[in-house]
């Protein structure tokens, strides 16, 4: 079995979704919902001692163990800039417990080993917002999805309502496309 073979079993058996992984640079990326899930899935027990703590900086050890294996792994915080830290926020001792946590759970479950990262690893991992032309792209999409449904449906209704919004928003294209696939064809 390859390694995508491999990590697809993982996900399939973790019961993770699309909305719980994604491709960075370099890595998968699972993100704190999918750890989660692992976590419940596998039934993996993870215990926590603090190895230092101080206002700006914290270290955290997790033992976890699934299935008579049993694993240690730390995870740290150091607020800062990016310069000086690798977190910007206060939490320290909640990110430390979060990264220690998320690279317990990846291991024992045989994610990292198949080059699959926690997204609490790093502020680098943290899964970009779509720019504000992304995110109108997105709805666009969305939204012509929404009046192929309609169609398939015969949902005349919904079509009319995604078509209306689309008016209000000034998304001619939506609206262009919905007199396309409902009025240059046979009906519904």
């Amino acid at each position: 079995m390859n390694k995508r073979e491999r990590l697809t079993a993982l996900y399939k058996e973790s019961g993770l979704t699309n909305e719980d992984v994604y491709k960075h640079k370099f890595y998968t990326i699972i993100a704190r919902s999918g750890i989660d899930k692992i976590q419940a899935n596998l039934k993996i027990d993870v215990d926590y001692e603090v190895i230092k703590c101080e206002r700006d900086f914290c270290v955290v050890k997790a033992t976890a163990e699934h299935g008579g294996r049993s694993i240690q792994t730390f995870g740290s915080a150091l607020n800062g800039d990016f310069k000086t830290g690798n977190t910007n926020s206060h939490y320290v001792m909640e990110m430390a417990e979060k990264r220690a946590m998320s690279r317990a759970v990846l291991k024992l479950a045989g994610f990292y080993e198949l080059g699959a990262m926690g997204e609490d690893e790093s502020e680098d991992f943290k899964k970009s917002k779509p720019t504000a032309s992304q995110g109108l792209g997105i709805k666009v999409v969305s939204m012509k999805e929404g009046l192929d449904i309609a169609k398939d449906n015969g949902d005349i209704e919904s079509a009319t309502n995604i078509y209306e919004e689309a008016e209000d928003q000034g998304l001619i294209q939506v609206c262009d496309y919905h007199d396309q696939i409902f009025n240059n064809k046979e009906g519904m």
